[in-house]
């Protein structure tokens, strides 16, 4: 992947843990939905510090989950809000000739995310390791394809998203229709 100025995980070491302070992703905290924050840990300021001296993810980064359900992407959305530990990578893509909502796209597509099964070492548990990341195979579009491409997967997306919310209201009316035969049908 030579389209990313750095490709790094998180702490190795187990950091100094807080009450309160500052966010510790792992790879728990890292879907595809987003960064969810629900069950998180903290450090202190000082482990925050040094743990960002390695890893120092912003906005316009991604995060990859590396451990366990390895592949999951969340695009960040805060600067200087997160330090991670290792079942986390981080990637910034180069400039201004990468669309970052496409590269979370591809790193999700079935294509990639195989690349990633098949590249990651199993153990106990899935790991995906950096040099795995840098070797993925992705095919980069002129930015302008890449914003049609973005724009189509995001309207499919919303297309299905509508399709979601009227079959489940179908149900809810079936069952309705259903509990309200029954009641005639006992009365």
């Amino acid at each position: 992947m030579d389209i990313c100025s750095k490709i790094t995980d998180g702490e190795h070491s187990t950091p100094e843990r807080s009450q309160a302070g500052h966010y510790l992703l792992s790879a728990r905290n890292v879907t595809n939905e987003g960064i969810i924050l629900g069950d998180v840990d903290y450090v202190p300021d000082h482990e925050f510090e040094r743990i960002r001296k390695r890893c120092d993810p912003n906005i316009g980064d991604l995060l990859i989950s590396c451990s366990g359900s390895v592949g999951r992407v969340s695009k960040v959305d805060r600067d200087n809000a997160y330090s991670m530990v290792r079942s986390a990578a981080m990637i910034r893509p180069f400039g201004s000739h990468l669309s970052i909502d496409y590269l979370a796209y591809a790193l999700r597509s079935p294509f990639l995310q195989s690349q990633m099964v098949k590249k990651s070492k199993k153990t106990a548990q899935a790991n995906l390791f950096l040099g795995a990341i840098s070797s993925l195979t992705i095919s980069i579009p002129p930015l302008p394809e890449q914003t049609r491409i973005v724009s189509k997967i995001e309207e499919m997306m919303g297309i299905c998203d509508r399709l979601k919310a009227h079959l489940n209201h179908a149900q809810t009316t079936q069952l309705q229709l259903a509990d309200a035969l029954t009641e005639q049908v006992i009365a």
